[in-house]
Parts: C-alpha cells; structure tokens; sequence
C-alpha cells in the first residue's frame, strides 16, 4: 500500500513509499526489509531504492517518457540498452542508437570485465556516473533492469516508461 508520510522527518523520508514491514516513528526508523521510495518532481516519477537510511546517497532511477527518450536520442546524450530478446528485437523492430543487452544478461554483463563487455556487446561498459536509459516492451523489465544496475552502484539511471509499443504508438 502507498502511504504519503507527514512528518517531522527529512525532505527524503518524506515521501511515498511501499510499506512493506517497516516501523517509522519519530524517534528512529527500523527497516526490516529493502524498501522503495518515490517522489514526485516536475512530472517525474524518481525511483529512489534504499537499502539503507545510513551511509551513501541512494541511486536515483528517473522515469521518463516518450519526448525525453527523442531528447536522449537526439543529442547522442544517454547510453540507451534494451532489455528485450532478440527474438523481440526482430519481431518488433530496434529503437534508434540502443543496444541489446536481454535482462537474462544483464547480471553478468555488468559485472563483467570493461574488456568482456567490449567484445560481447560491442560498446564500452559504461562508467557508474553515465547516463543509461533502459527500455523493454511496457516498461517493466527495464525498471527490474533500472534496480539491478543501482544495486551494482550506478547512479544516472533512467527507465523508458511506454517501452517500444509507447514508441510505436508515437510514430
């Protein structure tokens, strides 16, 4: 359930979030399990997955929609993957300047040496501050794409919400 916290708590904890075994007072906050955060900004959905309130800032995974992802497109400004299968890829077509990399591999593509990923993907592994878009179908598998690459510490990632039948759709 989404519940909008107010509170006496940072702008960062006030937020929506997913209730999922989590204890907030005003006193402390005890997390018994990872949770997600959202906020809203400027139309944007930011998806801000927290392991932990102590430590490093959380990667922010960016929602964005069709005239973002031209935007990207346009001025070359984003690596752009897409997580579909390649028998996706055929059926339906490719979206302009992305690279294939099925979510099936995407655990072991990005943990991979730069050097591996070079030869396999054919573009250099990108470096945890570059921007990367993920794109699938509808947009789901791209943001389970979004939290595994957070997880391993990349912070500009952005999750192309309409997925390839959204780009279609603005053809």
């Amino acid at each position: 359930m989404l519940k909008i916290l107010r509170s006496q708590f940072s702008p960062f904890i006030r937020q929506m979030h997913y209730l999922s075994g989590i204890v907030i007072s005003k006193q402390f906050m005890k997390k018994t399990k990872p949770i997600i955060l959202y906020k809203a900004r400027l139309n944007l959905c930011s998806l801000i997955q927290n392991r932990s309130f102590a430590g490093t800032s959380p990667s922010i995974i960016t929602d964005i929609n069709y005239e973002r992802l031209k935007e990207f497109i346009n001025q070359n400004d984003a690596l752009i993957i897409d997580v579909r299968t390649k028998e996706e890829l055929a059926t339906t077509g490719v979206l302009p300047n992305s690279y294939n990399i099925p979510l099936d591999e995407l655990n072991t593509a990005f943990e991979s040496t730069p050097e591996n990923f070079l030869e396999k993907y054919n573009i250099p592994k990108p470096d945890k501050d570059q921007k990367i878009v993920f794109s699938c179908a509808k947009g789901i598998r791209s943001l389970k794409a979004c939290r595994y690459v957070a997880d391993l510490g990349y912070k500009n990632l952005f999750n192309y919400t309409e997925g390839w039948f959204g780009w279609e759709s603005h053809k």
